[in-house]
């Protein structure tokens, strides 16, 4: 069967901003498709994404997960862009501070973080819900944990916006310009004067005492820090800013949280269903494989296109429906199989002890203008004014 294509441009600044017209029309044109003349396929219906996460005999993540040439050049061998048995290794070394136990003892600072922040700004008028609240625990607590020192700290945000931005296709300007800034933060990183200034107690330095050891090399600790500083704080601030978005512009979900406030993690997984932040990541076909009745050679390279799983209509009832009622816990938001976003557990943590804290002193949130941020592979608000009465 020949492989249908799919004209839309799912990069293009106008689908990006609403992209679930175009996402239906992929899943509707064939478990598999072609991406115009990009040279990329794929996927957005639920099983196929779903079975191709957890199949990386076949699809592999070793050449890298974004869809330029020259960023899966950086990426490689990272714990991002590794198969097993190095990526089971990667894992556990970055998954260490992310166990349950950990979290379990990380919970109360952040409830009680998250709690006084909403307090203080509730009934105080609009504030741009994306500086004085999304931001917050990430940027209070989870970079403090990371352990860089300030210098590195600061820069943070500008890393993690450049590190989902260099994914993008090679023809988005933005790719490019990210790369620049990648590059910077892979010398800052692998400077090895760094590990001197990381903060006692933190992730980076307990990771650097493995090196001390000689229980790991330096390139593989630089390599695992970058999994520190990339993802740890652009996806929960966007995931967050969209929560609080569908509370306000759908009143009887959130009436609903109001009257009862155990429905608090569904709605979380809900928000992540409907709207996620990632847009997508992508795997290399390491051997002929069927999909559907196509046949995707080796080498292809294929995106998984993660919010049109979770809107496909053949998996959940009324996708495009918020539903806090729902349960919608296998959703894609996060990835799958082994490359499931090492630290999911610590962004639902942080999601829903904020989002206790507003059901706790908040009436009602008002939404006035937003702005869209601009990223190829994340999507949520640059700015989203708000009143939390």
């Amino acid at each position: 069967m020949k492989i249908p294509t799919l004209d839309t441009d799912l990069f293009a600044p106008a689908v990006m901003a609403d992209p679930f017209d175009a996402y239906r029309e992929l899943r509707d044109l064939g478990p598999i498709c072609l991406l115009g003349e990009t040279g990329l396929y794929a996927m957005g219906r639920h099983a196929d994404v779903k079975a191709t996460l957890a199949n990386w005999h076949d699809f592999s993540s070793a050449q890298g997960v974004a869809l330029n040439d020259i960023c899966n050049g950086f990426m490689r061998g990272t714990p991002i862009a590794s198969d097993p048995p190095d990526h089971t290794k990667f894992r556990e070394i970055l998954g260490g501070p992310l166990q349950p136990k950990q979290l379990a003892q990380l919970r109360g600072r952040l409830a009680e973080l998250a709690d006084e922040r909403v307090q203080e700004v509730v009934g105080v008028g609009r504030i741009d819900a994306m500086l004085e609240l999304a931001r917050h625990l990430p940027l209070r607590v989870i970079s403090e944990l990371v352990g860089l020192p300030d210098d590195g700290r600061s820069r943070m945000l500008k890393w993690a916006d450049a590190g989902f931005n260099s994914m993008g296709p090679a023809h988005d300007p933005r790719t490019e310009q990210a790369l620049g800034t990648m590059a910077e933060m892979v010398a800052y990183i692998c400077n090895p004067d760094l590990p001197a200034r990381f903060r006692e107690g933190s992730w980076s330095a307990e990771l650097w005492k493995s090196v001390t050891k000689g229980d790991l090399m330096a390139d593989a600790a630089c390599q695992i820090l970058q999994g520190y500083v990339t993802p740890s704080l652009d996806t929960t601030i966007f995931a967050l800013g969209t929560l609080l978005h569908l509370l306000a512009t759908n009143p009887n979900e959130w009436r609903k949280l109001k009257e009862n406030s155990k429905l608090v993690p569904k709605c979380v997984n809900e928000a992540l269903r409907f709207d996620g932040p990632g847009r997508g990541f992508s795997r290399v076909v390491r051997r002929e494989v069927q999909v559907g009745d196509a046949i995707l050679p080796v080498g292809a390279r294929v995106v998984t296109v993660l919010p049109a799983a979770n809107r496909d209509e053949r998996r959940y009832e009324n996708p495009d429906k918020f539903d806090i009622l729902r349960d919608a816990t296998d959703h894609v938001g996060f990835g799958g199989g082994i490359h499931r976003c090492v630290g999911g557990n610590l962004a639902m943590l942080e999601l829903t002890v904020m989002l206790d804290a507003i059901v706790k002193h908040v009436s009602e949130i008002e939404v006035f203008e937003y702005k869209l941020a601009e990223n190829t592979v994340l999507r949520g608000f640059e700015s989203l004014s708000v009143c939390l009465h």
